[in-house]
C-alpha cells in the first residue's frame, strides 16, 4: 500500500475537511459537528453540520448549501439543534428540528450573533449580538446605488477601534438578548458602553452569566475580563470576579453554586509574565482559588497549525457529574492535553496525554460522555468521545473524515529534535522528505527550511501542517522548533523573551539549524528561513544578523516596532519593549528589524495581506521600499482582501498561490 501512495500536493490542502465544535446530545447518543470545506471553484470556505452516532458510524449531513453553519448546540430535550449561520447575510441563530424539517431563523438580520445558550427548560435562548451599522445593512440588502452615492467613512473615537479579521468598530457594543425558541420579538437584557459576551444560563434557569470588561477605561485595559450575572429576564448585573486580568472561558458547576474559569491575574500588558490557570469561585462572588498553581504551563491550546480552527482559544472547563472535578486543556511540549483538577483540594492529574492536540472539549450536561477533536502531526483531527467519569476509560474515535485522502498520501512523520545549549534544551521536530537518506557516500544533499512560529507566545507541536508536509514532499528538510519565548516549557522559558524580542531565540534557532547540518544529508549552501507574524519579525531579525541563509520568506511581518504601535492593539508592544515609543525612541528603534536594514543581504520575499490589521500593510511596505532602495534582491506579494490569517483561513486560491510563491522563491535561489 505504501508504495502506491503519492506525494503531498497543494490541492490536498483543499481535499482535507476540518472538524470542529463537536456537540453531544443530552442523552449521550449522538454528536453534531461542524465540518469546514474549501470550494476552489467558488474560491470560498464553507462549513456544514453533520450528525454521527456517539458509538461511531456514518456521518449524516444536517445542513446543506454554501454557508457557514457553526457552533451547534442541542436543546435540553434533544429535539432541536441550534446553530449560527450566515445564510441570510447575517450571523443569526437558526433552529433545526431533529425529527425532520428545515432550519428556521430565530434571531433578526439586523444583528450579528456571536454566541448563545439554551435555558434549562429549552423555552428561551440568550445570545450576545452586535447591531449592524446602517451601511452594513445597505450592503446586506444589495443597495448598490445608495452605497455609491452616500459618504463612506469610519469615525474613530475609541483607542480599541479595530480588530484583525473583523474590521473597524461600527459604533455599536455587543449586548445580551433573550428570545423564545418558538419565535417572536427579542428582549434586550444588557446596556451600557461595554461589550457582553459568552452568555450562559444557570442550571436552574434563574440567572444568566456573561463576560464583560467594565473597567473605567476598558480600551486601555483590553485584556481584562470578568464574570457577571443578572436575572434571566434582565436587571442589574452583579460582578462575580473582581480581579485584574483576562478570563478566556468559564462554566457553571452542575449545582449552580460555583464557576470554573480559565485566566490569569496579571495586569494589562503582563500576559507573558503569567501562566493561564484554572480557577474556581463561588457563584455569588468571593475569593478565586487557583486549582492549577502547581502546573507550570498555560491551561489553553497554544499549538499552531495551518488547518485547525482553535489555536489560542480556551474551551470552557468541563465539570464532573458530582462537581468534584473539572477537566481542562494544558499546552505542554508541543501537545495540548486534558487534565483534571479536584475542586476540594486543588490537586490535579493528567487525564488524556499523548502526542496530539485536543480541542473542542465539551459536555452539555453534568452527565454522560465528553466529546472533543483530537489531531496529530499526520492527521488534521477527528471526533472522539470519552466516559470522563470512569477513571480507566479510554478515548473512542468516532469519525474518520479524512481517511480516504490521508491513505493515499506519502506523509512525512516528524522526528523529535532536542538541542542543549547554555543550560537549557530547545525542543522541536524535523520533517524529512520521503526516502531521505544521510548515509555516508550518498551524493544527494537536501535543502533545509527553518520555519519560525508566530505569537511569539505560542508553540509548534503535534498539530497538522500541510505546508510543512508539502515542502517535505518537494524535497526540503523542514525544521520547526520552540525556542525561548515559546509556550509549553514552563513560565521561565516564556518570560525570557520579554523586553528582548529576538535576543534569546535567535541563538536557539540557529543552534537547531547547526544540529541538523551536523547530522548529515543537508546541502549547506541551500539553507532557507521562513516565518509569519512574529516568525516574520524573526525572519527579518535573523537575516540582518546572519548570512547563512540562501533566501528567506517573511510573511505578515513586523519590521518597524514604532509604526506597529498603530496596529489593532499595537500599544501592547510598549509592554513587550519596556516603554512607550515617545518615552525612549532609541529603544524602540533598536527593537525594530528595519533598524539594521542595511545588513539585510539575504534575498527576501515579502508576503502580506492588504486587510491585515494585526501587522498592518505598512510593515511590508517600509521593509520592501528600504531593501529595494538599497538594491537588494527583494520582492513583495500583496494578497487582496485577506487578513492576518491568510495561511490558515484565507480564500483557497490565495492560499494555493501563497504556497507556489514560497516554493518558487526557494527554487530560484538554489
Amino acid at each position: 500500500m505504501a508504495g502506491t501512495r503519492r506525494k503531498v500536493a497543494i490541492e490536498d490542502l483543499f481535499r482535507l475537511r476540518i472538524v470542529s465544535q463537536p456537540a453531544i446530545s443530552p442523552d449521550g447518543t449522538q454528536v453534531a459537528v461542524a465540518i469546514k470545506r474549501c470550494d476552489l471553484k467558488k474560491n470560498k470556505n464553507f462549513a456544514s453540520l453533520f450528525l454521527i452516532s456517539a458509538r461511531g458510524g456514518r456521518l449524516r449531513r444536517l445542513t446543506t448549501g454554501n454557508h457557514n453553519d457553526t457552533k451547534p448546540k442541542w436543546s435540553p430535550d434533544g429535539k432541536f439543534l441550534a446553530f449560527l449561520s450566515d445564510r441570510d447575510k447575517a450571523s443569526c441563530v437558526w433552529l433545526l428540528p431533529m425529527e425532520g424539517g428545515e432550519p428556521v431563523r430565530l434571531t433578526d438580520r439586523d444583528h450579528d450573533v456571536f454566541d448563545f445558550s439554551f435555558s434549562p427548560d429549552g423555552k428561551r435562548i440568550v445570545y450576545s449580538a452586535r447591531k449592524k451599522s446602517e451601511r452594513d445593512v445597505m450592503r446586506r440588502d444589495d443597495k448598490k446605488k445608495t452605497l455609491e452615492t452616500t459618504p463612506d467613512f469610519v469615525h474613530v473615537t475609541r483607542l480599541f477601534h479595530k480588530l484583525d479579521g473583523a474590521g473597524f468598530w461600527n459604533g455599536h457594543y455587543a449586548h445580551l438578548y433573550s428570545i423564545k425558541t418558538g419565535g417572536g420579538a427579542s428582549k434586550q437584557l444588557s446596556s451600557g458602553h461595554w461589550d457582553h459576551n459568552s452568555p450562559q444560563f444557570s442550571p436552574d434557569g434563574r440567572r444568566v452569566a456573561f463576560l464583560s470588561n467594565r473597567m473605567p477605561d476598558p480600551d486601555r485595559n483590553i485584556e481584562n475580563m470578568d464574570i457577571f450575572t443578572m436575572p434571566a429576564n434582565g436587571g442589574r448585573a452583579k460582578q462575580i470576579t473582581k480581579r485584574e486580568g483576562p478570563i478566556l472561558s468559564y462554566s457553571w458547576s452542575p449545582d449552580g453554586r460555583a464557576f470554573a474559569y480559565v485566566g490569569h491575574m496579571g495586569k494589562t500588558g503582563e500576559f507573558s509574565l503569567y501562566n493561564v490557570h484554572l480557577w474556581a469561585i463561588p457563584a455569588g462572588g468571593g475569593r478565586s482559588r487557583n486549582l492549577t498553581a502547581h502546573i507550570d504551563n498555560s491551561c489553553f491550546n497554544a499549538t499552531l497549525s495551518d488547518v485547525a480552527e482553535a489555536s489560542f482559544q480556551a474551551d470552557p472547563p468541563v465539570w464532573s457529574s458530582d462537581g468534584d472535578r473539572v477537566y481542562f486543556a494544558v499546552s505542554e511540549r508541543g501537545a495540548c492535553n486534558i487534565h483534571e483538577a479536584c475542586t476540594r483540594d486543588g490537586g490535579s492529574r493528567p487525564r488524556i496525554v499523548g502526542e496530539h492536540v485536543i480541542t473542542g472539549l465539551s459536555r452539555p450536561t453534568g452527565t454522560g460522555p465528553v466529546v472533543f477533536v483530537l489531531g496529530t502531526q499526520t492527521k488534521p483531527g477527528d471526533v472522539f468521545t470519552l466516559d470522563i467519569d470512569v477513571p480507566e476509560a479510554r478515548p473512542r474515535q468516532i469519525t474518520h473524515v479524512n481517511r480516504a485522502v490521508l491513505n493515499g498520501l506519502a506523509l512525512s512523520r516528524p522526528e523529535p529534535l532536542s538541542v542543549t545549549r547554555s543550560g537549557h534544551t530547545v525542543h522541536g521536530w524535523v520533517m524529512k522528505p520521503p526516502g531521505f537518506s544521510a548515509k555516508k557516500g550518498s551524493k544527494r544533499k537536501y535543502p533545509l527550511v527553518l520555519q519560525i512560529h508566530g505569537g511569539p507566545y505560542a508553540q509548534y507541536g503535534h498539530g497538522f501542517f500541510h505546508e510543512f508536509q508539502w515542502l517535505a514532499a518537494r524535497g526540503y528538510v523542514v525544521v520547526f522548533t520552540n525556542p525561548r519565548g515559546s509556550m509549553g516549557y514552563g513560565l521561565k522559558y516564556v518570560t525570557r523573551l520579554r523586553h528582548d524580542w529576538g535576543g534569546p531565540d535567535t541563538p536557539d534557532l540557529l543552534a537547531c539549524v547547526d544540529a541538523n547540518v551536523r547530522r548529515g544529508g543537508i546541502d549547506r549552501k541551500r539553507l532557507y528561513i521562513a516565518g509569519g507574524s512574529y516568525g516574520g519579525f524573526m525572519t527579518n531579525w535573523v537575516t540582518a544578523r546572519d548570512r547563512r541563509f540562501r533566501a528567506g520568506v517573511t510573511q505578515r511581518c513586523v519590521s518597524n516596532m514604532e509604526s506597529m504601535f498603530a496596529s489593532d492593539y499595537g500599544w501592547f508592544l510598549g509592554y513587550e519593549v519596556g516603554c512607550m515609543p515617545w518615552q525612549d525612541p532609541k529603544r524602540f528603534r533598536r527593537a525594530s528589524p528595519i533598524a539594521r536594514v542595511r545588513d539585510m543581504k539575504t534575498p527576501l520575499l515579502i508576503i502580506h495581506s492588504d486587510q491585515d490589521l494585526r501587522c498592518p500593510l505598512n510593515q511590508a511596505g517600509e521593509l520592501f521600499t528600504a531593501l529595494k532602495y538599497l538594491g537588494r534582491d527583494v520582492e513583495c506579494v500583496y494578497f487582496a482582501g485577506e487578513a492576518h490569517g491568510l495561511s490558515r483561513g484565507g480564500r483557497p486560491q490565495n492560499r494555493a498561490e501563497r504556497l507556489r510563491r514560497i516554493l518558487d522563491w526557494f527554487e530560484r535561489h538554489k
